[in-house]
């Protein structure tokens, strides 16, 4: 028996080798250990929720928009990412998250995955990486490759498909707005299949495509916020022409290394596609190529790209290498792979090693630790003007004190149809009209940021990250 198992084990290593190392290497690659800037106000919602179960609606945590009712997309995320950060700590749960990002790789492989395949899925993990780590993104990675994988085994053809994606949708909906792209998918497809189909004279019935489509928009309303977070979601981030001001909602081609990698996928995925156009339908490569668009539009959508740069690849790319050949022809390959994969596990453990420490890892993140416990020691709240990227860290640290902006606020709009974060990139740049409408009494920024509505403004304390200012 124990013959047996050795020998089902050694044969499962043979057939599953690259699986493996895939797994490994996405693991490295996407477990990061970064605080991300949203994740203090996630983990505050998160909190409340746990411990007297409240649902936050109103804003209760800013002086400039209270009470904005708010379509939270990211509830049970909120609440998942609470209790593993409270139980487990940041390390774990950041390994948790890799190991999510990780096994979505995974699900997005077929059966047979050689040596060129596994390459060209480490090129679209790296894609990917730029929205990975303790962020709801990573779990939008998942839906969104199980959602290929569904399409391709054609589940949208009987009523408990149709259940079947009323849930899904409604669980995507609850963790983050990615379903939007996941609906706009699925919708795509099964037009685009459906009119393929027709075209090649084969029998296809639109009824069931149409109620998987109408089931999965009835699932993304079963939240807490129902149709109040379509519009959060749509009107909030995508109506204002001011969240460009923020990094994930910028073009990825302005960030280098990511833009190079990018475009590398980009033109490999043309290579296949002029290679192998005659033997697949076009549907997947229709929509690979309009996912390929939408990185240039905001660096938020790579993740989407990068799942069906995976699936496309890993079933069409045909070449092969030999891996039993002479070692001097391995050798310029291996080599250099090899070396690859040495600096990313060192890159990985070094990571691991220095933000060991919470409190180290948020001074390395360059959040204002020592000036937000300043402002608590000193009781100083009133009106706050704050780095956009630190409202979250100061509503998990201290929500007590109010802020003017945090990630939440990218698109949300005052009464005058206004957007909040306009007015904040205004004042940054120099408008003092504006900063007189808000009477800011305390600003909290960085150390080397100068702000000229505040040149004359008393510093009250300084550090190697922020400063603090008070009217003089």
């Amino acid at each position: 028996m124990g013959n047996w198992v050795i020998r089902q084990l050694a044969l499962l290593g043979r057939n599953y080798k690259f699986h493996l190392l895939l797994f490994v290497l996405s693991f490295l690659i996407l477990t990061k250990f970064n605080i991300d800037p949203d994740l203090g106000w996630h983990l505050t919602i998160g909190e409340r929720f746990l411990k007297g179960g409240e649902i936050v609606r109103g804003d209760p945590f800013s002086w400039t928009m209270p009470g904005y009712e708010f379509g939270n997309y990211f509830f049970l995320y909120q609440i998942a990412v609470t209790f593993l950060f409270a139980n487990f700590g940041h390390i774990l749960t950041a390994i948790f998250f890799g190991t999510i990002a990780s096994f979505s790789v995974l699900v997005l492989i077929p059966k047979e995955l050689n040596f060129w395949k596994l390459l060209l899925a480490v090129l679209g993990v790296l894609v990917a990486s730029s929205g990975m780590g303790v962020r709801p993104s990573s779990i939008s990675f998942l839906f969104f490759a199980m959602l290929l994988v569904l399409l391709e085994k054609k589940m949208t053809r009987g009523i408990g498909h149709v259940l079947f994606w009323f849930g899904f949708f409604a669980v995507w909906a609850n963790f983050h707005q990615g379903f939007m792209v996941g609906l706009l998918i699925m919708a795509t497809f099964l037009t685009i299949d459906y009119f393929w189909q027709r075209s090649k004279k084969k029998k296809a019935a639109a009824s069931f495509g149409v109620l998987c489509i109408l089931a999965g928009f009835a699932g993304s309303l079963v939240t807490p916020f129902h149709a109040n977070l379509w519009r959060s979601a749509i009107f909030d981030l995508a109506g204002s022409n001011t969240w460009r001001a923020v990094a994930e909602w910028q073009s990825l081609v302005f960030y280098f290394p990511a833009n190079l990698v990018y475009g590398l996928s980009g033109l490999l995925f043309i290579y296949i596609f002029f290679r192998k156009f005659k033997s697949f339908e076009p549907t997947w490569a229709l929509i690979a190529a309009f996912l390929f668009t939408l990185p240039f539009l905001a660096t938020t959508f790579a993740i989407f790209w990068a799942a069906i740069f995976i699936f496309f690849t890993s079933r069409n790319l045909d070449f092969k290498l030999d891996l039993e050949s002479d070692i001097w022809v391995k050798a310029p390959i291996l080599i250099p792979s090899l070396a690859f994969f040495s600096a990313i596990f060192l890159s990985f453990v070094a990571s691991a090693l220095e933000s060991w420490q919470l409190t180290d890892r948020l001074r390395i993140d360059n959040y204002p630790v020592e000036a937000v416990n300043y402002l608590k020691e000193k009781h100083i709240s009133g009106r706050l003007f704050n780095d956009y990227g630190w409202g979250g860290y100061i509503i998990w640290q201290a929500p007590e004190i109010k802020v003017f902006i945090d990630g939440r606020m990218t698109g949300w709009r005052k009464d005058d149809g206004s957007y909040i974060l306009a007015d904040y990139v205004a004042i940054a740049q120099g408008n003092c009209d504006i900063a007189s409408k808000y009477q800011i009494e305390t600003v909290l920024i960085a150390k080397n940021l100068k702000v000229p509505c505040f040149a004359n403004w008393h510093k009250v304390y300084e550090d190697q990250v922020a400063k603090i200012l008070v009217k003089s």
